[in-house]
């Protein structure tokens, strides 16, 4: 196997990842048993993880050349990321937003540098760098070593990681709109080996028609530690198509597309669906897509399919086949 050079692991984290190449299987996210993204209600058809099938391809995306190094040292070395743009985020009360950015796992009171320089902006424990007219990046749980408006330059440092958050939450925005920086052409080098996963789809009754979910989820490389280890974060893209008798019904459809920017909080309710949970410490989340809220099938053979990838064209397709007829869905 190909070494990157800008991919510097330890010999045993070498030798899972390449156990993990050779399986072709993601290493495994944890979701917290027993939850499924029907919550619980009757099933009119779903998979299991025993029965799902699920193939998988490695992307054959060039590494293009990055914008810009990573924010702690060292600058061109990949580190662990434990949250991915647009994961949800579900308060207390009730409250439902994407997440804006990205979380790099470090310990406390590590170094935070600039990625690029630029005008200091301080907020509430968090430090922003204006490096264009229409370019921000953010830096969130650090406590500052610069003052407002000092002018920085590249790998400056810009403070330390706040007591008891383990990571320094790092945000691009462009034109007033967050982008994904992990997108190909941004932060690097960053480099994704393996698929994402599809863990279930799953049909539900519902007023109208049948809802489709699907549980698909990512995990990281290199892998984060504990203890929030091993759990999911959201797909770059998750697409669905249905086959009846064997033909395809129309083109594959989009149920979410992270691969670019943060997606309008208002639309959070109309992507992630019922019992969609975020990651905890040591309590991983569960990624419920809405693919549709209301589908009329005629009666017939049928198979759906849910595409999952990453922003490096890695992808895994789940299917589940099921027929119709007399307007009832029969496995």
């Amino acid at each position: 196997m190909a070494t990157n050079p800008h991919l510097r692991i330890g010999a045993a984290a070498a030798l899972a990842l390449a156990a993990a190449l050779a399986a072709h299987v993601h290493p495994a996210a944890s979701q917290p048993q027993g939850s499924t993204c029907s919550g619980g209600r009757t099933l009119l058809a779903a998979t299991t993880p025993s029965a799902l099938h699920v193939a998988q391809t490695r992307g054959r995306l060039a590494a293009p050349r990055p914008a810009y190094d990573w924010p702690v040292k060292p600058f061109e070395r990949q580190h662990p990321i434990r949250a991915f743009l647009n994961d949800p985020r579900i308060g207390a009360h009730g409250s439902r937003a994407f997440h804006f950015g990205i979380d790099v796992a470090e310990p406390d009171g590590t170094p935070v540098y600039a990625v690029a320089g630029g005008m200091v902006y301080l907020r509430p424990g968090s430090v922003a760098v204006k490096a264009a007219p229409n370019l921000v990046f953010g830096y969130w749980h650090v406590v500052p070593a610069v003052a407002e408006h000092q002018i920085v330059r590249r790998h400056q440092l810009l403070g330390h990681i706040a007591l008891g958050w383990a990571h320094v939450h790092f945000a691009e925005r462009r034109n007033g709109v967050y982008v994904n920086p992990l997108r190909p052409g941004g932060l690097g080098p960053y480099t994704d080996p393996l698929p994402p996963s599809v863990g279930e789809i799953s049909l539900v009754h519902v007023r109208g028609g049948v809802e489709i979910l699907a549980n698909a989820y990512d995990t990281t490389w290199p892998p984060v530690p504990a203890p929030w280890s091993h759990e999911p974060v959201a797909p770059a893209l998750v697409q669905w198509r249905v086959l009846r008798d064997g033909v395809p019904v129309g083109s594959w459809r989009t149920a979410a597309d992270f691969r670019s920017r943060m997606i309008d909080a208002r639309l959070f309710s109309t992507i992630y669906a019922p019992p969609t949970a975020q990651n905890h410490p040591t309590l991983a989340g569960l990624y419920c897509f809405y693919l549709s809220h209301a589908w009329k099938p005629a009666d017939g053979s049928y198979r759906i399919e849910v595409a999952a990838s990453d922003t490096r064209q890695n992808r895994a397709v789940g299917r589940l086949d099921f027929t119709v007829a007399r307007g009832e869905v029969q496995r």
